[in-house]
């Protein structure tokens, strides 16, 4: 008898410990997994066109009278956003970098153009929304419209969001002034 009057104690001592409102396994778990949640930063992916720095140079001597150096680069701290997706935490976003060039023109050994030529540069005054996410896409020389009075340059401009262009037409003659003409717009 003494023992069951030891023992009841002690089984009773058990059974209120154990209801002292302690939470179960699953409330802990997924307290864990809330807290755990609420501390995680959200993930920004941006995904380049073209994915690297890229860099273009040529170099051209026209008719014997316009030594030309084309430098077509891309801007590593400007881009154009295609497109963003959020999906949980994560971000991606695609972008497209922006390119600007620089041209370096001279007639007998004395430079005549030293300029850098970006969407800013030559972009139209009336206001449309192909300007709106308008890059720079390359600038080249056209060999075969230059002579050697004017030099000839390609310039490509496209709108990656719309996918639309403009192709202009840069004529720089001997004394270094500078002529832009629209050849065709697709915007």
């Amino acid at each position: 008898m003494k023992k069951l009057a030891l023992f009841i104690p002690v089984i009773l001592l058990l059974i209120v410990s154990s209801c002292d409102s302690r939470k179960s396994k699953i409330d802990r778990l997924k307290n864990s997994v809330s807290e755990f949640n609420n501390n995680q930063k959200s993930i920004d992916l941006i995904d380049y066109y073209p994915k690297d720095y890229t860099e273009i140079k040529t170099d051209s001597i026209i008719s014997n009278t316009f030594k030309v150096s084309v430098k077509n680069f891309t801007l590593k701290d400007q881009g154009i956003v295609l497109n963003q997706s959020i999906k949980n935490l994560n971000r991606t976003s695609k972008v497209h970098r922006v390119f600007v060039s620089n041209i370096v023109v001279s007639v007998e050994e004395k430079i005549i153009y030293d300029r850098q030529i970006s969407v800013e540069k030559i972009r139209d005054l009336k206001s449309s929304e192909f300007w709106n996410n308008a890059t720079l896409e390359h600038v080249w020389v056209n060999q075969e419209q230059s002579n050697s009075e004017y030099l000839s340059l390609g310039v490509s401009v496209i709108n990656p969001t719309n996918k639309a262009f403009r192709l202009y037409e840069l004529l720089i003659d001997r004394l270094g002034n500078e002529r832009l003409l629209l050849i065709e717009d697709h915007s």
